[in-house]
């Protein structure tokens, strides 16, 4: 009994956490790259 408990109680936790995070919108943007070695960066790009 206390396994299934146990079980029940981790996976309930998970499935919040996923419910909680999946309507959030920023998880469908990536952040625009910064600094330096950025792939647009000047920094990044050889001078040859």
């Amino acid at each position: 009994m206390i396994d299934a408990l146990s079980l029940l109680v981790s996976h309930g936790a998970i499935l919040l956490a996923a419910w909680r995070l999946l309507p959030r919108a920023d998880l469908d943007r990536d952040p625009d790259p910064q600094g330096p070695g950025a792939p647009d960066s000047p920094e990044s790009r050889a001078d040859a």
